[in-house]
């Protein structure tokens, strides 16, 4: 396959979307447009996929990369943010710093913060965040990246152009951590043009495409040796979304004491000035780290098993203290004096119990045999999102980096691959969520999106224990 018609391609993934998201209409009507452009863009991406190793990999093959995955990503800020309202809950968080407050003290809603909304541009913010009842959830990294877009003005663009600009730099660093580990770059175009990876930076406006930079100019320099860069890059990180923490036993076991002691500093530093949460401060976690379930795919089937040991009922089930406090706890509950717990409540705890279980099985497998910084990443959080209660699409952004490096010699990076071309279904509910509030997932899409990644999944092992045996 031509290098040229790769490219062309990877244009497409960008410009689909954008011009299906240009057809008039009010908010819910456009999304509906823009689903049906995100789902299009798989077929380009196909392409990619399949002719990436055509790209050159020299520099000039480095820019003319970098010039078309940034000019659809550019193209696309002219959308407006239909696909979430997060970015206007980091709008409002960079705003209520400027005033003077700690965003971890108080949920939007509370009439603590009403001075916040001085002018109608910061009231339109403050209405149009999603959970409004509850505390920030987002660490301190990512608290001062919404600080200093502040100062630009309470506006979701300067955020988007933000991420945008970070995912520029998620691009080069894993074109240059490729390079570093012996595989060939270009295939830092599955993530270039990746339908998620174009669209959740750009018009989600999601922080997470700060969070993987970090991530992924961490494995840059560990791979190159430059231990207190990586360390920095991999604080911040953490100090972003809270994933990459599980790394830290690898570096302490190969004794990178200077990464693992930098990153460690990053965060404190960054998590210094917000120490103060008052009472309500951690109310949107704990929620977050509760009872909330989107999109979720053998989660479900644990949940749906369950349920048939402990249906659904009206009537309590009772138990001993510490059953039933452990049941709260899994099921993020709050404490009473009782000793009975609903059969919700038990189904609920019975599945993230499971999940617990198998990501530590997991977890300590990959542990064991990690070799490197994305031996040990790669796996887990490939099977946290497998597993999850909540999987949202802008999280497949952290596993795609992983699914790049190994492709195509590990076949189960085409599950994931073949992911990020199935995760618009899970918008398929929010048209109606903006037209009346209620958001009603189908459980055809859920099987139509999860079945095709556990198929991958299998197919890949059953392939990968053949060609074991042949060896």
């Amino acid at each position: 396959m031509h290098a040229r018609s790769v490219l062309i391609a990877g244009a497409l993934t960008g410009i689909i979307p954008l011009i299906f998201g240009l057809v008039p209409g009010d908010d819910a009507t456009r999304l509906e447009h823009l689903i049906i452009g995100y789902a299009l863009a798989a077929l380009p991406f196909f392409v990619v996929w399949r002719g990436w190793r055509s790209l050159a990999d020299d520099r000039r093959g480095f820019w003319t990369l970098m010039a078309v995955a940034m000019g659809i990503r550019f193209a696309l800020l002219a959308l407006p943010p239909l696909l979430s309202e997060d970015v206007w809950r980091y709008v409002w968080d960079g705003a209520t710093q400027w005033a003077g407050i700690n965003p971890y003290m108080h949920p939007p809603q509370s009439s603590a913060v009403d001075a916040v909304a001085q002018t109608p541009q910061l009231q339109a913010v403050r209405a149009a965040i999603g959970h409004a009842y509850l505390s920030t959830i987002y660490p301190p990294a990512a608290q001062l990246a919404f600080a200093g877009s502040g100062l630009l003005g309470p506006s979701p663009f300067w955020l988007r152009l933000l991420f945008v600009l970070c995912d520029a730099a998620c691009i080069a660093g894993l074109w240059r951590w490729a390079r570093a580990i012996g595989r060939p770059p270009q295939l830092a175009a599955l993530y270039a043009f990746a339908p998620v990876a174009v669209l959740e930076s750009a018009v989600g406006g999601h922080l997470d495409a700060m969070g993987v930079a970090a991530m992924i100019w961490a494995g840059a320099w560990l791979a190159d040796r430059f231990d207190w860069r990586a360390g920095l890059a991999l604080g911040w990180s953490i100090g972003t979304k809270l994933l990459p923490l599980i790394v830290l036993p690898t570096l302490l076991l190969q004794r990178r004491w200077k990464t693992a002691l930098a990153a460690l500093v990053i965060v404190a530093a960054t998590a210094a000035p917000y120490v103060q949460v008052g009472e309500d401060g951690l109310d949107g976690l704990s929620s977050y780290a509760g009872r909330w379930r989107a999109n979720d795919g053998a989660f479900a089937v644990f949940v749906a098993g369950y349920e048939s040991v402990w249906p659904p009922g009206k009537d309590p089930l009772i138990g001993t203290p510490i059953e039933v406090r452990v049941v709260r706890a899994l099921a993020g509950s709050k404490p009473r004096d009782d000793a009975q717990v609903w059969p919700d409540e038990v189904v609920f705890a019975a599945a993230k119990a499971t999940t617990l279980i198998l990501l530590g099985i997991i977890g300590l497998i990959a542990l064991i045999r990690a070799r490197s910084y994305a031996d040990l990443l790669g796996p887990c959080i490939g099977a946290l999102l497998l597993l999850a209660p909540v999987v949202h699409p802008w999280y497949l952004l952290w596993a795609l980096p992983f699914a790049a490096l190994a492709a195509p010699s590990r076949r189960w990076s085409w599950a994931f691959l073949l992911w990020s071309t199935l995760i618009w279904l899970a918008y398929l509910p929010r048209p109606a969520y903006l037209r009346n509030g209620d958001w009603a997932p189908s459980t055809w899409a859920l099987w139509a999106q999860y079945a095709p990644v556990w198929i991958a999944l299998v197919f890949g092992a059953f392939r990968g224990v053949k060609d074991h045996h042949t060896a």
